[in-house]
C-alpha cells in the first residue's frame, strides 16, 4: 500500500514497542519541511498521539516545541484516564456490593494493562460486560449513582435491545458507561455466556476481570470491523492485545471459535493488517487470506484504516461480505436495510409511536443511501 510520508510516519510511531528498524525509518521521514501541524492533526484524528509522543522522545533533534505539543496531548489523556479509572473503581465497588459480576473491556484499564501506560490509549467511555440476567439490576445500581439511561426505546423495545443491540448507554454529564451483555452484534452472533468462559483475573486483589486472551482478540477484532476498519487506534488496540498475549494465546482455539461463529475471514483480515502494518507477532499461517472475496475486502480495509472522514454506511455494510457464509451475509444486509421499529427508534433517537419514527421506519433505506447517520 502506498502511503504519504505523514501516514507512514504515523504508522511507524503508533507502535507501542517499535523496533530499531521502525524508529530508524521514522527518523528518515522527518525533514526540515515536515508539516507538524498537519501531522499532529492526523495523529489526533486517529487517536494515537499519546503513543506518538512516547516514540518521538526516543528520536534525536525533534523540535522541543513539537515535543511539548505532543506532551500536552499525552498529559490530557493521562489525566482523563486516571479520572475514568477512579470512576470505574467506584462503579465496580458498588456493583460488587450488589453481587453483580463484571468483565472490563478496553479503555483506560486496557491502556494500563495492555499498553503498560495508563495515558497511551485515549478513552471516550467506560465499557463493562455484565450477564444478561443482571442488566436490569446494573441499570438500577447505576441510576442510584446518578447515571441516566440515554437509550430511547429500551423499555418499549426491550426484546430488540437484548437480541441485537447488546448494550445500553448511561451518563451522568461527565462520564458515559456502556454495560454490554454480549460483544458480537448484528453481523455475527455468539451466546452471551461464551464471553464469560475462561475469563481471567489480572490483579492480586481479584478486582479486575478480563476476557481470556483468545476472546479478547476476538472482541477487539470485531470492534475494528464494526468501525468499518477506520481510525488507526482501533487497529493498534488489536495489535497490542496480540502482542501482550502472544506467548499465551492458543491460536488453534482462537480460530476454532472464529470458524464456529462465521468470523474466520474477518479475523484473518484483521490479523494480516496487524502483522503487515504494525508488526504484531501473528503466526504466518493465521495471516493467510484464502478466499478471493476476503482478499478484495482486505485491500479495502487496508485503505480504510487511514481514511480521514466518516465512511458511507453502505460502505461499512460491504464488510458484511467477510462473513464466512453468504446466506448469513444476505440476512444481515436485509436487516440493515429493513430493520425493526425498535432499531429505528434506537438508531435515530426517536420517540416510540411518533409520526417521525414511522416516517424514519419507511424511509430508512433512503436515509442510508443519503448518508443519514444515527444521532
Amino acid at each position: 500500500m502506498h502511503l504519504s510520508r505523514d501516514k507512514e510516519l504515523l504508522l511507524l510511531l503508533s507502535r507501542v514497542q517499535p523496533d530499531n528498524e521502525a524508529l530508524h525509518r521514522a527518523r528518515s521521514l522527518i525533514t526540515p519541511t515536515t508539516e507538524w501541524d498537519n501531522f499532529i492533526t492526523l495523529s489526533l484524528h486517529h487517536g494515537t498521539a499519546p503513543v506518538v509522543f512516547k516514540n518521538l522522545i526516543k528520536l534525536k533533534d525533534i523540535s522541543q516545541v513539537v515535543i511539548t505539543r505532543f506532551e500536552n496531548i499525552y498529559n490530557h489523556s493521562l489525566r482523563s484516564n486516571i479520572l475514568m479509572v477512579n470512576e470505574l473503581d467506584r462503579i465496580l465497588d458498588t456493583l460488587s456490593e450488589n453481587n453483580i459480576d463484571v468483565i472490563l473491556l478496553k479503555g483506560a484499564t486496557a491502556s494500563e494493562t495492555i499498553f503498560g501506560d495508563i495515558g497511551l490509549y485515549p478513552s471516550g467511555d467506560l465499557d463493562i460486560l455484565v450477564r444478561i440476567g443482571d442488566i436490569d439490576q446494573t441499570r438500577k445500581v447505576l441510576e442510584s449513582m446518578g447515571y441516566f439511561l440515554d437509550d430511547k426505546g429500551f423499555d418499549e423495545y426491550r426484546e430488540f435491545f437484548l437480541r441485537e443491540l447488546y448494550h445500553i448507554n448511561l451518563s451522568n454529564g461527565r462520564f458515559t458507561i456502556e454495560p454490554h451483555w454480549n460483544l458480537f452484534l448484528r453481523y455475527f452472533t455468539a451466546p452471551s455466556e461464551f464471553w464469560w468462559e475462561e475469563s481471567i483475573v489480572v490483579s492480586a486483589e481479584g478486582h479486575y476481570r478480563f476476557l481470556s486472551p483468545e476472546k479478547n482478540i476476538l472482541y477487539t477484532a470485531f470492534r475494528l470491523f464494526s468501525k468499518g476498519f477506520t481510525h488507526l487506534r482501533f487497529l493498534v488496540m488489536v495489535a497490542e492485545v496480540v502482542r501482550y498475549y502472544h506467548e499465551t494465546t492458543n491460536w488453534e482455539k482462537l480460530f476454532a471459535y472464529a470458524k464456529e461463529y462465521k468470523f474466520e475471514n474477518t479475523l484473518r483480515v484483521v490479523m494480516k493488517l496487524c502483522h503487515e502494518l504494525l508488526g504484531a507477532p501473528v503466526p504466518y499461517q493465521y495471516t493467510e487470506i484464502r478466499s478471493l472475496r476476503a482478499k478484495v475486502l482486505y485491500r479495502r480495509a487496508e485503505k480504510k484504516v487511514f481514511i480521514e472522514e466518516d465512511i458511507h454506511p453502505l460502505n461499512k455494510a460491504l464488510f458484511a461480505f467477510l462473513r464466512d457464509d453468504m446466506t448469513g451475509t444476505v440476512s444481515v444486509l436485509l436487516r440493515r436495510l429493513f430493520p425493526s421499529m425498535g432499531e429505528v427508534v434506537s438508531r435515530y433517537r426517536l420517540q416510540k409511536g411518533s409520526l417521525k419514527a414511522k416516517l424514519y421506519y419507511v424511509f430508512n433505506p433512503l436515509f442510508l443511501l443519503l448518508r443519514r447517520h444515527q444521532k
